[in-house]
């Protein structure tokens, strides 16, 4: 309706209202209810830059401050127009995961050797996708780390800083030196008990499946649902619908599922309800097409409503100890008991939405918007730690033999870049280590449940 209104401007001289809601339209599709807000928003947004400026009208600059303004506006403003226009739930400042800096300094003697287990030609590329990320942030903006206030561009200097270094080939002596004179090293305020993190790893599966519903495929991801609307409400970022006027919480899993509230919005249909549940958890994948071409399912979207571990759930059946709860094993007996799969699955009422991958991805991409480096990515809780910053991490991974049955547990140490999130990953105390594809990457994120420790580098001043 109000693209249809903007259409008739041709010709005079446009609103500031209108220039708002081209500029959402150019951004990108948005629906009614949405077209709706963006065109409330720029009304609103522009009522307070006009007493800025201290004018009434707005001249082709102002235009344009306009479309900058509208970046910042949409998160804040549409949940508050929603509130005050249409009666919907009352909003409150977003509540932070992290209740104190989630770093502290690394105490004498408490640096790690700086022995990286990988090619340290693998840290190149993600090294850069942490650039790419940070150049399209404001160079002033700051995030807590070792203590301090670090803007972009340090976060970025940091990171060109050890580009250089690497450049160098210098080996591992001359990069612990190089290290100690040019970085401050700071590390993970982990668990109060002993300041250690919880680190468990995830992976891109690979499934076959169909475009069409067959007897053989049945089970689909769906894409994301056009009425899921997203706004900032109580305890942070939510997702709900509208119903009645008011913003009401999303569909949950069992309604999804149990209901066909979703019937056309399929985006691939699988084989199994237990590979539909492996690629919520681990949030991207492959599908294998039955002309044999491969292509790439990515996060889109959840439901917002929290996650509820299943593991948790079938120990407080009974049914497994704790220390038995790993990937292999929930499925191992989701497929031993099909009978209680929609119990427990629709225990978690958290449900993820996907696209499809672009021709050029080459993996799956992280909360930066960037496609993760297997062995090098990491997912953090955002809230609590630099986005892209440089760290180094400690702890153990899994020795296999030629079936690819684990024989035991070795160190691990290597660079890693801050680069995803998780619905699990929340405090300073958890990290996901990103392990890529194929069979050991499997075996290794369904068995990490490991304490380890993080450690962030920052250029020194």
């Amino acid at each position: 309706m109000y693209a249809a209104k903007l259409a008739k401007v041709k010709g005079k001289r446009a609103g500031p209202e209108t220039a708002v809601v081209l500029a959402c339209l150019q951004a990108g599709e948005i629906g009614p209810v949405a077209e709706f807000l963006f065109y409330l928003a720029g009304r609103f947004c522009y009522s307070l830059t006009s007493r800025w400026q201290g004018k009434k009208r707005m001249r082709n600059e102002q235009v344009r401050r306009m479309k900058r303004v509208l970046r910042s506006c949409p998160p804040f403003f549409l949940p508050l127009i929603l509130a005050f226009f249409l009666g919907g739930v009352a909003l409150a400042a977003p509540a932070s995961s992290c209740k104190e800096e989630g770093t502290m300094p690394a105490g004498a003697g408490g640096v790690p050797a700086f022995v990286d287990d990988l090619a340290l030609e693998s840290l190149a590329p993600a090294i850069e996708k942490s650039l790419a990320y940070l150049r399209r942030l404001p160079a002033d903006r700051r995030f807590p780390l070792c203590g301090e206030e670090r803007t972009v561009a340090e976060l970025a200097g940091s990171l060109r800083a050890f580009q250089r270094l690497l450049a160098a080939g210098p080996g591992p002596d001359r990069l612990r030196a190089a290290i100690a004179e040019q970085f401050t090293v700071c590390k993970a305020r982990g668990r109060k008990s002993d300041g250690r993190m919880l680190l468990t790893g995830y992976f891109s599966p690979l499934f076959a499946g169909s475009l069409e519903r067959t007897e053989a495929f049945r089970y689909p991801l769906y894409r994301t649902p056009p009425d899921l609307v997203s706004g900032r409400g109580k305890g942070g970022s939510r997702q709900g619908r509208i119903e009645n006027g008011m913003l009401v919480p999303y569909w949950t899993r069992a309604e999804i599922e149990k209901g066909g509230l979703l019937a056309g919005q399929e985006l691939v249909y699988l084989a199994d309800p237990v590979e539909v549940f492996i690629l919520h958890v681990q949030g991207s994948g492959q599908v294998r097409l039955p002309d044999g071409s491969l292509r790439w399912v990515q996060f889109a979207a959840k439901n917002g409503h929290d996650y509820r571990s299943i593991g948790r759930f079938l120990v407080d059946k009974g049914v497994l100890r704790l220390k038995e709860v790993t990937l292999p094993r929930i499925v191992r007996y989701l497929r031993e008991h099909p009978a209680e799969q929609e119990e427990i699955l629709h225990h978690n009422d958290s449900f993820v939405f996907f696209r499809w991958g672009g021709e050029t991805v080459c993996g799956p991409l992280g909360c930066l918007g960037e496609s993760l480096t297997p062995g090098r990515s990491v997912a953090l809780d955002q809230e609590c730690f630099p986005p892209g910053a440089l760290g180094f991490l400690v702890t153990r991974k899994p020795r296999v033999d030629g079936t690819g049955k684990i024989v035991g547990w070795g160190p691990l140490s290597r660079f890693v870049l801050n680069q995803d999130s998780g619905s699990a990953i929340k405090g300073p105390a958890r990290l996901d280590l990103f392990w890529g594809s194929g069979d050991y990457a499997e075996v290794a994120a369904g068995h990490m449940k490991h304490p380890g420790e993080l450690y962030f580098l920052i250029k020194k001043k």
